[in-house]
């Protein structure tokens, strides 16, 4: 299988003898301190964020409040029928900026922008159980899903 001499490892003559960039790592360590070999697992380096993914964070953190803003002032009836399946549709797109924004910001590190998708988040959580607990009988006020004919 190998071929090299004391040790190099050489598949087919295939990549260059001597040990590989994954040996060299592991043996990085100090002998002994870790495990066998010396191999001792390390923390990765934070990486820089780019500007262009900072951008992509905030355009949908800003993308979601702006919605939660437009759910809060909604100008049609949502009491039931169409326009309340339109309204929970927006809460749902409303509470998924909010993850979207929560997951990328913490990816790329942006500490101001995480708390801004969890609070949109939350508000879209409240929007949907302003509407969603009345009509399943959770509060003490009852509504429909469809409007009476």
């Amino acid at each position: 299988m190998g071929q090299g001499d004391g040790g190099d490892r050489q598949i087919d003559g295939v990549g260059s003898p001597g040990p590989t960039g994954r040996s060299r790592r592991l043996s990085a360590g100090a002998p002994g301190k870790c495990g066998p070999g010396g191999c001792c697992a390390r923390a990765a380096a934070p990486t820089a964020s780019r500007g262009r993914d900072t951008v992509f964070v905030w355009l949908i953190a800003i993308l979601g409040v702006l919605g939660a803003v437009a759910l809060y002032y909604w100008p049609y009836n949502k009491t039931c029928g169409t326009w309340l399946y339109g309204y929970l549709i927006g809460v749902a797109a409303v509470a998924g900026c909010g993850l979207m924004t929560m997951r990328s910001s913490w990816t790329h590190r942006r500490g101001l922008a995480h708390a801004v998708g969890l609070l949109t988040f939350l508000a879209g959580l409240a929007f949907a159980a302003a509407e969603i607990l009345p009509r399943t009988g959770y509060a003490a006020e009852s509504r429909t899903w469809t409007c009476p004919s």
